[in-house]
């Protein structure tokens, strides 16, 4: 954001849902300056020199957080071009792609922010142009949700493709991958696990465990040395064990995860986050809509099934860390729709709408490794947060997460 916003601002009088201590706390204030919280609570008071805003006994919360997404996908179905391997070389370096991938991502930055994620992490994308908008996002010189991304995916060479992802071979290929995304700014890794829905060509091969432990673990060891943290697309069990071996923060998607699994999940704190938005949107669209083929289709309905499992042993067993994210740019799954995602997770998993935003908000933030400056409303961190109207609380109907009546970012009203 401009620093011409760095004028100390004076918010007043608003509930604020803490996603943190979940209760909430009434006839709040805060002070924002520099884009971060210097103080908040009940007590403090308006200096003389600062820009007050009365926020009329509003319900504020936390900006919300989309901890994966795709900025150059639209949701639209996948270009058929896609497919052809050569084409996709070629096409990739021209400067009329790259033009068009910065702005498409530039959209869709803005899309999230204007409904009230005021960040998203990237995993995996057609165009590196990417860092260069997270770059000019932090600057001010664009305006959009915050972006934190990995560029593009690490994975097996012919089994995902070369759009979002770099192809790897063998330890030596991976070393040389994750370190190139390292000198281009990666915000974090994420490593291709298992195999996918997009792209399967056998019965078997979404949530087929591709990556060795040894290929895992030399990724996350050089990535944590660098703090970073490392994410893995991981539809299958084998596939998620490896990662779990190997180092890994996070696991995207998920499986039917059994009590080994969950053991080391909540021991280590790694994270999951299930995408139920992406799952959702494949079973309830023909093929023609969503251009997957019929094979792809019969994959995607058993990791709908398995991850449906996996969710549900993961809320029962407890202590694991729940994120959220829709894979928002896949086909049909749009950006700006987290709230599908938060939504989902209360309506058929049973979650009460304080863990849901938790999952969007604090949750997304520790898996990140960024919960000192994101996550929630608490002093040293980016004052972005999103506003409803007094007779409108999140906390009664979750849905009203679809409808903010005001976004900040960094204490700038956006809409």
């Amino acid at each position: 954001m401009s620093s011409k916003f760095s004028k100390e601002i004076f918010f007043n009088n608003f509930k604020y849902i803490d996603p943190v201590a979940e209760t909430i706390h009434s006839n709040m204030k805060m002070i924002v300056s520099d884009h971060i919280i210097q103080n908040i609570g009940s007590g403090i008071k308006k200096s003389e020199n600062s820009i007050e805003i009365d926020l009329k006994n509003q319900w504020i919360l936390p900006g919300l957080i989309n901890n994966h997404c795709h900025l150059s996908g639209s949701g639209k179905p996948l270009p058929k071009f896609t497919k052809h391997e050569k084409f996709v070389k070629f096409i990739q370096k021209r400067k009329i792609f790259k033009k068009i991938m910065y702005n498409g991502m530039k959209k869709s930055a803005m899309t999230a922010l204007m409904s009230g994620t005021t960040t998203v992490r990237s995993l995996g994308e057609a165009d590196l142009s990417v860092f260069d908008l997270r770059d000019r996002i932090n600057s001010g010189e664009e305006l959009g949700a915050r972006i934190f991304t990995a560029g593009k995916a690490i994975a097996l060479k012919a089994d995902h493709g070369e759009v979002i992802c770099i192809e790897i071979t063998n330890v030596e290929e991976a070393k040389r991958a994750v370190n190139y995304l390292i000198d281009k700014g990666a915000d974090c890794i994420k490593i291709m696990a298992t195999g996918a829905v997009t792209g399967a060509k056998t019965l078997d091969s979404a949530g087929k465990a591709e990556l060795t432990p040894k290929i895992i673990k030399e990724i996350c060891d050089i990535a944590h040395k660098h703090n970073l943290r490392v994410t893995a697309h991981s539809e299958g069990n084998e596939g998620a064990l490896n990662s779990i071996s190997g180092g890994i923060n996070s696991l995207e998607h998920g499986s039917n995860y059994d009590e080994n699994i969950l053991d080391q999940l909540k021991e280590k704190q790694i994270g999951t986050i299930p995408t139920l938005a992406a799952g959702n949107a494949y079973s309830n669209h023909s093929r023609k809509e969503t251009g997957l083929t019929e094979i792809e289709v019969l994959n995607d309905h058993r990791v709908i099934k398995n991850i449906d499992i996996g969710l549900r042993n993961a809320i029962k067993f407890g202590g694991i860390l729940i994120g959220a994210g829709d894979d928002a740019g896949i086909p049909l799954v749009f950006h700006g729709k987290i709230a599908k995602e938060i939504s989902m997770l209360h309506n058929e998993y049973g979650l009460s709408t304080i863990k849901c935003i938790q999952c969007a908000t604090i949750n997304n933030a520790k898996i990140m490794g960024r919960e000192d400056k994101l996550g929630s409303l608490d002093v040293g961190k980016f004052a972005d947060f999103i506003v409803f109207a007094s007779d409108r609380n999140p906390l009664d109907n979750i849905d009203l997460l679809f409808y903010p009546d005001s976004v900040y970012k960094e204490g700038v009203k956006i809409r």
